[in-house]
């Protein structure tokens, strides 16, 4: 029988996988839809800060008519820079602490309002600047804006009270901030002359300032200006008192407390004048803002300014935020609203004026 030859039979192999062009086409769309989605993540993240925001400044305010009912007006403002807050000195004139200070109780911060007690309303002693120390480094969520910056302690490398200290506290290496202010009115949002600026040097001698009319709110040209007009307009400055029935331009028109300006390049530096102390001092231009800026004898322009511009004059004393477009102010009817940067200067100047006009 005759043998045929063996014939080889081609199969084809098939492969599993991508090719070269399919993955590079794929990597390529993948790309794209990223691209595309990471605007709209970043959008509702800030979207989510800005909520968070508002509602910080909502419970601040609440936390300002809750001292209002109870004390008969609103926090107020403190003795100065080189101060922080004392327990034992109550919520009125002699409290030497600052107006973020004074709110503490009023969203149940107890604790931390009550560190720096000794018992001792008319002493400084190291319990009470030990306490006071720990205040200071304490950052507290309710006045951060999360767009701007973490919630943290920050260097306090060039404070005011770096050279000689706080009055009534150990000076520590680094401090709370805060990312908002209240309103001190449309001419000042603190002193002018550094020796008012940092208030009394004891409470022994705050007697003194007392009695002999020392204060910067007692004195010309700083309580009265402008052809005899008030220039302490706002809600809280130095020794303030301020009642909703003295707030006669209108609860819903007036600012009572806005998120303030700070450069984008100093956020976290603790080297910006407007940014270099602590929540929980007194009067000075970290916790207060202003609406105008007195020039000449006359009130000029000091509008609201985003935290990535910082060439106008006075940026220490304006309000401002992080945020894209807007800044959040909180009114003295307690209402949040996103405030825009275009808003006419002197429509901005008369919301710090509490005074009918």
């Amino acid at each position: 029988m005759a043998l045929t030859p063996h014939r080889r039979v081609a199969t084809r192999v098939r492969r599993i996988g991508f090719t070269l062009i399919e993955l590079l086409i794929v990597v390529a769309i993948v790309g794209v839809l990223i691209g595309m989605l990471l605007p709209a993540v970043q959008s509702a993240r800030e979207s989510a800060r800005r909520l968070e925001c508002k509602n910080h400044l909502k419970q601040l305010a609440l936390a300002c008519h809750g001292h209002h009912d109870v004390q008969g007006f609103f926090p107020t403002g403190g003795w100065g820079w080189y101060w922080t807050g004392d327990a034992d000195r109550g919520f009125h004139r002699n409290q030497p602490g600052g107006w973020i200070y004074n709110t503490l109780p009023y969203y149940e911060e107890y604790q931390l309002y009550d560190a720096a007690s000794d018992g001792q309303p008319d002493q400084i002693t190291r319990e009470q600047r030990l306490g006071a120390s720990k205040i200071i480094q304490t950052p507290l969520p309710m006045i951060n804006c999360p767009s701007r910056r973490a919630n943290q302690p920050y260097p306090l490398v060039a404070s005011d009270a770096g050279a000689s200290g706080f009055f009534n506290s150990i000076t520590p290496a680094v401090a709370g901030r805060s990312d908002y202010a209240i309103n001190s009115g449309h001419v000042y949002n603190q002193w002018p002359v550094i020796a008012l600026g940092s208030g009394p040097r004891s409470y022994e001698e705050a007697r003194t300032w007392t009695s002999g009319g020392f204060w910067g709110i007692d004195q010309l040209p700083f309580d009265r200006a402008l052809s005899n007009e008030m220039v302490m307009t706002g809600i809280s400055y130095e020794r303030s008192t301020v009642s909703i029935r003295q707030v006669t331009a209108g609860l819903g028109r007036t600012y009572l407390i806005g998120e303030r300006h700070i450069p984008t390049e100093h956020a976290t530096s603790g080297r910006h004048t407007g940014d270099n102390e602590t929540w929980c001092t007194g009067f000075n231009n970290d916790n207060f803002r202003k609406t105008g800026r007195f020039v000449d004898g006359e009130i000029v322009e000091c509008l609201p300014l985003p935290d990535y511009q910082s060439d106008l004059p006075e940026e220490w004393g304006r309000f401002g935020s992080s945020h894209d477009g807007i800044w959040n102010a909180a009114f003295c009817d307690g209402s949040v609203r996103e405030m825009t940067y275009d808003i006419d200067w002197r429509v901005h100047r008369d919301a710090g004026n509490r005074y009918d006009r």
